[in-house]
């Protein structure tokens, strides 16, 4: 790399907006280079991509192009990325955390709590599909894939009531005038990174590395640690009915999670909260505390 900067991005309308993004950041250091690819998750049928869990699968193109020497960083939506990755990589947060919560879209009902008693409601999360099973175990989940536009496609043709998409992938599109309702963190628990962009990169590109550090964002870094620290400790992955969500506000940081079975019929939901300046990895020590109360064989 000499003053060019190559970014690999997947090639759906969001994600090259998220590296777009990052380019306006960076671009005040070098100039840009886009380098947009399509990713195995992408092209993958639904039954393989549940027989690798969904692991990865977004982001193994972007890892070899970084391996290659082909780009120098890639651009993630952070839920994508494995709580585990290859340690030849690095994960840097250098923007503001969009919002976290999943939203509803819907032509008829205002809310969850509009929804009908038989309600058929479009997603393809364990997560989202247990919250709503949690709610009402009457609801009819329509497994539903593809990037926004397709899936807003997909609502119309099949009539749905609605479908659950999160909200930051529908500001970055201009498109929040799509959404109903935004549900509370409180009541769906978001995924862990859901709302941040990451900017992956080889450790050994001390370049980058530099660059990057001078835009980090330590609060939303932080955040995503234990976020990240909590998946890892659980042992779940993307395709796992897992929730977990971390905030700061007056040198306090809040972790919040929710792991549950995937009927939605039994489940654990609680938080923990410390001092910033607390030597305690929050993240690891409320997943031990899931794992105490029988977490990891609600997963099985």
């Amino acid at each position: 790399m000499e003053d060019i900067i190559r970014i690999a991005t997947r090639n759906s309308p969001l994600a090259l907006i998220q590296a777009k993004k990052v380019e306006a950041i960076l671009k005040q250091d070098a100039k840009i280079k886009l380098k947009p690819m399509t990713s195995s998750g992408d092209k993958v049928p639904d039954k393989i991509f549940k027989q690798h869990g969904g692991k990865g699968l977004f982001i193994k193109e972007l890892e070899e192009s970084l391996l290659k020497k082909e780009a120098d960083i890639a651009v993630h939506s952070l839920k994508d990325v494995p709580a585990e990755i290859n340690h030849k990589f690095g994960i840097a947060t250098i923007s503001n955390r969009e919002s976290p919560c999943d939203a509803l879209v819907s032509e008829r009902y205002k809310s969850i709590c509009d929804l009908p008693k038989n309600a058929t409601i479009g997603t393809s999360s364990p997560r989202r599909t247990a919250m709503l099973k949690n709610i009402s175990n009457d609801f009819k989940i329509i497994n539903l894939r593809g990037n926004i536009q397709t899936r807003l496609k997909k609502m119309k043709e099949k009539k749905m009531d609605g479908i659950i998409l999160a909200a930051a992938g529908l500001h970055r599109l201009s498109m929040q005038d799509k959404i109903k309702q935004y549900i509370e963190t409180d009541q769906f628990v978001p995924s862990a990174g859901q709302g941040i962009l990451c900017v992956e990169y080889l450790k050994t590109n001390k370049l980058i590395k530099k660059i990057l550090k001078k835009y980090n964002n330590d609060v939303v870094e932080r955040c995503a640690k234990e976020e990240r620290d909590f998946i890892k400790q659980i042992g779940g992955d993307c395709m796992s009915p897992i929730g977990v969500y971390a905030s700061i506000m007056n040198q306090k940081i809040n972790v919040k999670a929710f792991v549950s079975s995937l009927d939605g019929q039994k489940h654990i939901m609680a938080a923990y909260e410390c001092g910033t300046n607390e030597n305690i990895d929050i993240g690891k020590h409320l997943a031990k505390i899931f794992i105490s109360q029988g977490a990891r064989k609600l997963l099985k």
